[in-house]
């Protein structure tokens, strides 16, 4: 390894896993793209040298050093990969090397780690627990995803091929990975009064799967092959243990696999808009812009801002891209070139927003607008033109002082309105711009502007109101050609998994050598009877078929094995996928890889922008030296915001030196594509590539801004700034905007925190009301509000931050990424607990005639503590009486511990009136001190199925009407807890306020006429708490310093306030 000579060499093939962590190790470093295959080599090397695949302590501490780490850091990571052990597997150590341990001076962005990637976690916790609930004998477990209904009968299904790459392809199960998941659930399933269960946690079977599968999982996926579209109601994938004693893990990585809904979903969506772009296109008499594919830049992603994360923009965006090629959603691109291979999936252009055209003032918005056609003086170029008349815009600025430069420039200029009402704004601006522009007709006597200009509208879109428009126009006489839609939230936030109905159930298990078919069908809900067998899915004359109980033909499967054993057998282009989703055939392109990408692939803060932002550095006014910004929340659903997650987004994104040489090569090289174009090519001062090797030479890479916060956790009324942001260096002015797409994702852990919390001031009240006060005395409120919300979330990273906001207010939670979170990030060896439960794939393999016996036996391997048994899977009310209230009555009662039933479908809130009284009527009740009944302190009930803010309350205020007291609830709450919310319940927006041009400060404000709710806060703000306890916000830097509550966070790449989770739980609490 001393010998240089071994750099010189060519190199020969490299193993995905050593590139994975060389990617990883120079993220840091500025020699990245030269070094990481000669260190690869080594690498290879190192092992060959041995004659094996392993490597030796010594050498790895050596090569560690020698690539810059201090040797105590070095050392502290070997230790955490390899205990006392001198030598380690290549593979293992290149999986881990990073992933475990202190590392001083060094963040996740530099190591390239991505620190929510244990695939022993990426589940519900319950299913932790599952190995001890299947029949006796199991030896096989199968299961099946499929959209069981939803708002469109057809399905593009997507999304697979990036959650195999992300999480399960290769060595993904590692001794250190088991050590940590078991970390966790010691303390998550631990119990004050009950301890905790050793025999919880499968760690033989983990250990199991290292030492004889070599850390790859050993399951089986046979899939349609993305792209695919078929009417819901099919299988869109199956899984299957192939190891007897992983019988369990099936069903263990439903919780991650299912998030593929979101993908599906998105990409569903965006087809059928496109359906509707088409057929309006063609109505108007406009087919050539079809027959020229420019149809696919009729609906631009601006979504990136709205999503829930960083993750979700990325596979979301990616599924959208799947049916356009307009997008400003950077890490979509990065999704479809890393997972798909495609290095071109999405085009922009030029674009303005309002901070670039309020900095000028008022009074100078028409030079704006002029600088907008001066900077870009050919091809497409968007300008924002609300900001204070948009009448006044499209009649007197470009209809009038600029109609000449629009008229003789080689391109076509985008006027957007960004506020009105919908879809009166649309055939406003078109008629005013008609008035000066004039307009041709189409073949249909459709009214067409000039070439020279169209219109975007993007805000309020969705697929209700896009159609609406489309349709509108046309009855006045508009061809659909004059306009384009940008979508954000509606796009990639606004759907969730009943959109489409998702669900993943099992449908057949091997039990003691037999084969038994498996069916959910609760009496409650005949709409979620499930699936019976094993399952094939076939195509004949264009219809297609799921057929059951193993009764298919095999030659006529259309789903394909995708994944085996730790390995990818089909990886897909996205080309070929595109024309799936057209109805064209593809075939699948076999291959046999365990080369997976586990890291932290979208985090180059150079990209993690809207691209259009990119162009910015050029619209600012000539002399623009500082711009500040504000975060706030303009209004919404709830009058108290709690505010988290901003150390999240630091530290994850921003804190150190997080810009290097590599990601500022990789970001040209993305926009160079990105902002071509076929006639007018590429504007080479777009990407303003010295401003960044500027931050990289001059600060070391670390962002020259300074972020000021309200305490997270604090409780403040809407209407008030959260946080500002500046640039502190000069020449960095565009670097503040540059940044709000990312930290305007801080609207989702916020608003989920919000919610939350509302949701707490309900079941505490009740709590009181019903006579159970000591329930809140005692901390046991925080119970009554569990996290099922992994598998309806729109990614791992969203259950992650929205998993963690909610914990800010209770301590239930099955969402374990939401504990890495807060341990990563704030400091929390353990910020939630759960407790055994079933789930229907435990209780239907045992049979519908055995399901007592599957209920019996909950109560027999969990003897004491708190235990949860989903009972509807056929009957609720047989479950209720006869199982729970007669046969298994005793054990329950002589039990020590609790048992929670869940009813899982039905009607609310009948289902929980009728549940509680069919147990009532076989345990008994007492009396509260209000005279509401209680049942007998072993036997509970949670509700899960159903549960929003509003369903919680409503059921809590029926139970107390007919005489039940609160506390015989619990309730769990998944994709309305984490994902049916988006920017706009809480009216999120980041906003420029203050600008230093000529050396001048100038207060900017945003004040539309067509909507004066989003009027911006102008000049320097500050937030301060009055005297009889109500918060201000002071503008036009005419605060008091020494009142003011918002605290210096982030400065120049350091973190400045690193919270405990305590903390910030304790503030949240004020006022409760």
């Amino acid at each position: 390894f001393a010998d240089a000579s071994i750099f010189v060499a060519e190199p020969p093939s490299i193993s995905c896993a050593t590139h994975g962590l060389v990617s990883r190790l120079f993220a840091m470093t500025a020699e990245w793209p030269a070094t990481k295959e000669k260190v690869a080599v080594a690498l290879n090397r190192l092992a060959e040298a041995d004659g094996g695949d392993t490597l030796e302590r010594k050498d790895l501490l050596s090569l560690l050093t020698r690539l810059g780490l201090e040797e105590q850091v070095a050392s502290t990571c070997l230790d955490a990969v390899m205990g006392t052990e001198q030598r380690i597997k290549t593979a293992v150590f290149l999986q881990e090397v990073f992933k475990n341990g202190p590392h001083p001076g060094l963040t996740p962005s530099g190591l390239g780690v991505d620190p929510l990637n244990n695939i022993v976690m990426l589940t519900d916790s319950y299913k932790v627990t599952h190995h001890w609930q299947y029949p006796p004998g199991t030896t096989k477990i199968y299961s099946y995803f499929e959209s069981r209904g939803g708002a469109f009968e057809e399905v593009c299904f997507f999304g697979m091929q990036y959650f195999l790459k992300k999480y399960m392809v290769g060595p993904v199960v590692t001794m250190a990975k088991i050590a940590q998941a078991e970390e966790y659930f010691k303390i998550h399933f631990s119990h004050p009064v009950w301890g905790y269960d050793e025999k919880l946690f499968n760690r033989a079977t983990w250990e199991h799967i290292v030492n004889v599968h070599g850390g790859r999982l050993p399951v089986s996926i046979r899939a349609v092959p993305e792209g695919t579209v078929l009417p819901y109601k099919n299988v869109l994938f199956t899984m299957e243990n192939t190891d007897d004693k992983c019988f369990w893990l099936t069903n263990y990585l439903e919780s991650l696999l299912v998030q593929i809904w979101y993908p599906t979903t998105v990409c569903t969506q965006s087809r059928e808009q496109k359906k509707i772009i088409t057929k309006f296109l063609k109505q108007t008499g406009t087919p050539e812009v079809i027959d020229q594919g420019l149809h696919l830049f009729k609906l631009h992603d601006f979504g990136f801002r709205g999503v829930s994360s960083v993750e979700s923009a990325a596979i979301g965006g990616a599924g959208h891209l799947v049916n356009f090629l307009g997008t400003d959603n950077m890490v979509a691109l990065m999704c479809a070139k890393e997972f798909y291979g495609e290095p071109a999936s999405g085009f922009s252009i030029p674009a303005s927003e309002h901070s670039t055209i309020t900095s000028w003032g008022r009074e100078g918005e028409c030079d704006a607008m002029r600088n907008m056609l001066t900077k870009y003086p050919k091809g497409a170029v968007a300008c924002v033109s609300d900001s204070y008349d948009i009448y006044q815009a499209c009649e007197k600025y470009w209809g009038t002082e600029l109609k000449s430069l629009i008229e003789a420039r080689d391109g076509f200029v985008v006027v957007r309105p960004d506020s009105g009402k919908l879809p009166d704004i649309v055939l406003e601006v078109l008629d005013k711009l008609a008035g000066k522009f004039g307009t041709s007709q189409t073949p249909t006597g459709h009214k067409l502007l000039p070439p020279c200009i169209r219109v975007i509208q993007g805000d309020g879109i969705d697929i209700n109101s896009l159609e609406m428009i489309l349709n509108v126009m046309m009855e006045a006489g508009w061809a659909a050609d004059n306009l384009a839609f940008g979508s954000g939230g509606a796009l990639l936030q606004k759907l969730h998994r009943d959109t489409q109905k998702c669900a993943f159930k099992c449908s057949n298990a091997m039990v003691n050598g037999a084969s038994v078919d498996v069916v959910k069908d609760p009496i409650t809900d005949p709409g979620k009877k499930s699936k019976k067998g094993r399952l094939t899915l076939k195509c004949e004359d264009g219809k297609w078929t799921t057929v059951t109980e193993g009764k298919g033909d095999p030659a006529k499967d259309r789903l394909v094995e995708v994944f085996r054993d730790g390995k990818l057998l089909v990886d897909d282009g996205f080309a070929d996928i595109r024309k799936r989703s057209n109805c064209e055939e593809a075939p699948v392109t076999k291959v046999s890889t365990d080369c997976g990408l586990p890291g932290d692939v979208f985090n180059n803060i150079v990209m993690l922008t809207d691209s259009y932002k990119v162009t910015h550095h050029l619209q600012y006014p000539p002399g623009t030296t500082k711009v500040y910004s504000y975060f706030e929340c303009r209004g919404g659903a709830y009058e108290e915001v709690c505010f988290f997650g901003l150390q999240y987004f630091l530290q994850r994104y921003m804190v150190g030196n997080t810009v290097t040489q590599a990601k500022i090569d990789e970001a040209e090289s993305y926009f160079k594509i990105h902002f071509s174009h076929p006639v007018w090519g590429y504007d080479e001062q777009l990407f303003k590539r010295d401003a960044w090797m500027h931050i990289l030479n001059k600060h070391g890479g670390k962002l020259p801004v300074e972020v000021k916060a309200v305490p997270e956790g604090t409780v403040a009324p809407y209407k008030n700034v959260l946080f500002t942001m500046e640039n502190t260096d000069d020449e960095c002015f565009w670097l503040t905007n540059y940044l709000e797409t990312l930290l305007v994702q801080l609207w989702y852990p916020t608003t989920v925190c919000t919610q939350s919390r509302e949701q707490k001031k309900i079941i505490t009240k009740y709590l009181k009301d019903t006579g159970t006060p000591e329930v809140v005395e005692n901390g046991l409120h925080l119970f009554k509000l569990h996290d099922f919300g992994f598998r309806g979330v729109s990614s791992v990273e969203s259950a992650a931050t929205g998993g963690a906001a909610h914990l800010v207010n209770f301590l239930g939670t099955d969402t374990m990424a939401a504990l890495l979170c807060i341990k990563e990030y704030y400091n929390d060896s353990m910020g939630g607990f759960s407790i055994p439960a079933s789930e229907h794939s435990t209780m239907t393999s045992w049979g519908r005639e055995h399901e007592v016996d599957a209920m019996r036996n909950m109560l027999t391997q969990y003897p004491k503590g708190i235990v949860a048994c989903v009972s509807d899977s056929y009957d609720i009310f047989v479950a209720c009486e006869q199982y729970w209230g007669t046969e298994l009555k005793d054990m329950i009662l002589n039990r020590d511990g609790i048992l929670v039933v869940r009813p899982d479908s039905g009607e609310l809130p009948k289902i929980v009136l009728d549940v509680l009284e069919k147990l009532a009527g076989k345990f008994g009740t007492s009396n509260t001190p209000t005279g509401h009944k209680l049942l007998p302190p072993q036997i509970r009930v949670i509700q899960g199925d159903g549960i929003d803010i509003n369903t919680l309350e409503m059921i809590l205020k029926t139970m107390t009407a007919a005489g039940w007291a609160a506390d015989n609830l619990a309730f769990g709450s998944g994709g309305a807890l984490l994902q049916k919310l988006h920017r706009d319940t809480q009216k999120c927006a980041f906003k420029c306020s203050y600008v230093v041009v000529n050396g001048e400060g100038v207060d900017v404000v945003k004040d539309p006429i067509t909507d004066p709710g989003k009027k911006s806060k102008k000049g320097r703000l500050s937030l301060e708490k009055n005297a009889d306890g109500t918060w201000s916000t002071i503008t036009e830097g005419k605060g008091d310093p020494a009142k003011d509550q918002l605290v210096r966070i982030f400065l120049n790449g350091d973190l400045t306030v690193d919270e405990k989770f305590q903390t910030i739980r304790d503030r949240s609490n004020v006022g409760l």
